[in-house]
Parts: structure tokens; sequence; C-alpha cells
């Protein structure tokens, strides 16, 4: 995180302490949004960050231990950064 202050300080010309409140309300804001089960799209050049129930289903007659469900957290990559990437 230290790396991307300092990185956004010097290209916006802001202090640092003044972009780390900027970042730190940006993510908090991601986090409420996705706790109240909402999706994030950050644009066609990154990606869309969701919410997706995973269920602790076991097929009938399955020996494996039933996991309980819980919320999961998924991103996936947009067209813009698959190519940045080359996906």
């Amino acid at each position: 995180m230290e790396k991307l202050l300092q990185y956004c300080s010097m290209a916006t010309g802001y202090e640092q302490q003044t972009v780390a409140v900027i970042v730190n309300s940006f993510l908090d804001k991601i986090a409420q949004e996705l706790s109240e089960g909402n999706t994030i799209d950050l644009g066609e050049n990154f990606g869309t960050f969701s919410v997706k129930l995973r269920t602790g289903a076991v097929q009938p007659g399955s020996p494996r231990t039933p996991k309980d469900s819980r919320y999961r957290v998924v991103f996936r990559e947009n067209n813009g950064l698959k190519k940045r990437l080359k996906l």
C-alpha cells in the first residue's frame, strides 16, 4: 500500500497523508458496498467486484463433510486488464 500511496502522491502533487485519506475512503466505500451485496464496476480497463454465495451443499451419499455456506468476494477482470496482462 505504501508504494501505491507514494506513486499517487507523486503523480498528483498532493501530500502522501492526503492521498492516504482519499485511498482509505475509497477502499472503505468499496467494502461497504460489497457488504450490502452490491457489485462494484471499476471501469472497462480494470474489472468488477461482486459478492457470491458459496453453498456448502454436498452430493447426497458423499463421504465429504458438508461445509457452511458463506459469501465470497469475486473479482472478474475486464477486457482492458486482460489485454494488459495478456491473459
